[in-house]
């Protein structure tokens, strides 16, 4: 037979620990459903990446800038080349065409670079494998060609619109026509899709047929810490390619809200 002390004890024991489970499940639910304070974060993130299997010569490329109520926006970073991944060739500048700022990108030659696949290194082996240099063609040493990439990330301090973003946050074609097309889904998110066009003008010379791939994006992001990040964002995404510099390209947009 337990003794009476003993008893109480061991009531108390368990009273305590119903308390402190009562607790614990009380943060769980708080951290799950009340952000604590700071811990949004809102973001717009523009890119845009070219793939050249081969040398181009003589380069103009215009693209579309993001715009909000017909002024560029987020484009500073690559007008004085303060964004990431510029090669240091191209010259970039803001062109005004029929109306409308256009990101106008010119190089006397742009270059293709290919890597190596990685090489695998056993514990403790040496000396190790030498890395292999990039080359400029492809080749069984290098298969693999890299993109360019040019990117920025401009935060700020409120909540971006990813549900009706059109009129309301930067795109590409804000006063164009979007066509809604279908649900958008990928593995790990969803969204509404809306179709539109973009002009785009490409010039360049080549040696031989080159597949001149361009795309460019604008993302607008909100994320909050709810137990673990939680976001929703939209994509205003527009690509086209060309084998031949055909001037002037009806090139295809897909907004994506909701996401």
């Amino acid at each position: 037979m337990i003794p009476e002390p003993v008893q109480k004890g061991l009531k108390y024991l368990l009273i305590g620990a119903v308390i402190v489970f009562i607790a614990f499940f009380g943060y769980l639910v708080f951290l799950f459903n009340e952000a604590p304070s700071g811990s949004g974060v809102h973001h717009f993130h523009y890119t845009i990446t070219l793939s050249y299997p081969s040398t181009i010569d003589n380069v103009t490329i215009l693209l579309p800038v993001p715009l909000l109520d017909g002024t560029p926006v987020l484009a500073e970073s690559f007008l004085n080349r303060t964004v990431s991944g510029a090669p240091p060739g191209w010259n970039l500048s803001l062109e005004v065409v029929n109306g409308t700022p256009l990101l106008a990108i010119r190089a006397a030659t742009m270059v293709p670079e290919y890597h190596g696949y990685p090489i695998a290194i056993e514990p403790g082996e040496s000396p190790l494998p030498p890395t292999r240099a990039p080359g400029k063609e492809y080749s069984a040493d290098t298969p693999v060609l890299v993109p360019v990439s040019l990117g920025t990330i401009f935060p700020v301090n409120r909540t971006i619109d990813t549900r009706n973003p059109v009129g309301k946050e930067p795109l590409f074609s804000p006063g164009g026509e979007f066509r809604l097309e279908e649900e958008y889904t990928l593995p790990y998110a969803r969204g509404r899709a809306f179709g539109h066009t973009v002009p785009v003008y490409v010039s360049f010379s080549a040696g031989s047929p080159v597949a001149l791939s361009i795309t460019t994006s604008i993302e607008g992001t909100n994320a909050v810490w709810k137990g673990g990040w939680v976001s929703h964002s939209y994509t205003d995404t527009v690509s086209v390619e060309v084998t031949e510099p055909g001037g002037w390209i009806g090139a295809r947009g897909i907004l994506v809200v909701e996401e």
